[in-house]
């Protein structure tokens, strides 16, 4: 009897090792997204951007982009998350944007170019903040 026991507690326990971590396709990027960081290999001088992105779960986004001094531009458009490392999609006006490599890990989220000449960083916030939506062209 105590051999069975142990038997099955040893198989129950490598069918749990064994078993697999959900695939990056269950990550998921929606919810609202505050730009932390731009690695470039393109100079664009030293003009700051502020980015806010707001994935909806119907693959819609809104998009707040501020460069240099001034307001915030509001953009909308749809995304596509493809085998959870691709991420792409159009603004409301048709023009595509991406594909970018995507990776999610812990609250942050990397957005890399293609060939590698830009990484993006941002972090996993509440909401987009009243100062963006309030500041809008």
């Amino acid at each position: 009897m105590m051999k069975k026991i142990v038997l099955v507690s040893a198989v129950a326990l490598a069918l749990c090792a064994c078993r697999k971590a959900a695939p990056d396709s269950a990550k998921s990027v929606e919810g609202v997204w505050e730009l932390t960081a731009v690695a470039t290999r393109v100079s664009v001088g030293s003009v700051e951007v502020s980015v806010y992105m707001d994935f909806a779960a119907g693959g819609g986004f809104t998009l707040y982009q501020k460069i240099g001094e001034g307001r915030y531009t509001r953009f909308t458009g749809t995304y596509n998350l493809s085998g959870g490392e691709v991420l792409s999609g159009a603004y409301s006006d048709g023009k595509a944007w991406g594909p970018y490599g995507i990776a999610i890990d812990d609250g942050t989220m990397s957005l890399s170019a293609p060939g590698g000449l830009e990484t993006d960083t941002y972090r996993k916030i509440d909401a987009v903040p009243d100062f963006v939506t309030g500041n809008l062209y």
